[in-house]
């Protein structure tokens, strides 16, 4: 058990599993989420590519999960703030029209053919043989290989999985024998570095919530931050994250240990 009141000023809580699933609000979220609002700052990301950022904001307020824009975080907004830092333009963009919208909203140009310099990767369920030819043009061109992530799958609905935005990652990767230059979203801590910079809070003071330990709970460790992972199942043992069964155990959880320090 670790200290939470005193050292831990932010939540980040993930969407997809955690908060909800699919269309479906996850239990005990908006009862959660009161309760940190009234003690900590609290923050939203998700790996999802395939909304922007505004997109994700409104399904958060239309399940009665009350946010500001500024409070989410997605794979897509995170690419595009990478792109931008990193002077990378002229860009094949395999992925949905809303990631397509958010890096042209920020200033990007996408370029539908092999002539593009640099080479994006976001959740497509178009995905096909045509673009992973492109793809690979670009790449053996020395184009730089920017993926929104690596998740294999993704979950919509109880019990339910469908293949995630690493399916296209893996397949371009294997075609022309060469990784990511980079990975925008979790487990790599590049979103988690964004929200401690932007609301200067340091790693330390940062409690990660989500459902997947390679995922999640990693980013967190991996930026040197604490984790609760809500998965049942799974059985770790690390002094800077809890398992839990759910978001009312986690609530249950919370406020124990406020109480005891």
């Amino acid at each position: 058990m670790f200290n939470i009141a005193g050292s831990i000023k932010l939540f980040a809580l993930d969407l997809d599993g955690t908060l909800y699933r699919g269309q479906k609000k996850v239990a005990g979220a908006i009862t959660l989420i009161d309760y940190l609002r009234d003690n900590f700052q609290v923050f939203f990301f998700t790996n999802n590519s395939t909304k922007t950022a505004g997109e994700i904001h409104e399904k958060l307020n239309s399940l009665g999960i009350e946010c500001r824009l500024s409070e989410v975080y997605t794979s897509a907004a995170a690419a595009a703030m990478y792109l931008n830092e990193s002077g990378l333009n002229n860009l094949y963009v395999i992925g949905s029209d809303g990631f397509r919208s958010e890096l042209e909203g920020r200033g990007l140009h996408i370029v539908d053919n092999d002539s593009a310099d640099n080479l994006v990767v976001g959740f497509d369920a178009d995905f096909n043989y045509t673009k992973i030819a492109t793809a690979f043009s670009i790449l053996l061109k020395g184009g730089k290989f920017i993926a929104c992530n690596e998740d294999g799958s993704y979950p919509v609905g109880e019990s339910r999985y469908m293949p995630g935005c690493g399916a296209m990652v893996g397949a371009i990767a294997a075609s022309a024998a060469k990784k990511p230059d980079f990975i925008v979203g979790k487990p790599n801590t590049y979103i988690l570095s964004k929200i401690a910079g932007k609301h200067r809070i340091k790693h330390d003071e940062i409690l990660v919530v989500g459902d997947s330990y390679e995922s999640d709970v990693m980013m967190a460790l991996n930026f040197k931050s604490k984790a609760i992972l809500i998965n049942p199942q799974k059985s770790v043992i690390n002094k800077n994250m809890v398992v839990l069964e759910d978001l009312h155990k986690t609530l249950l959880y919370i406020t124990l240990v406020q109480k005891r320090v």
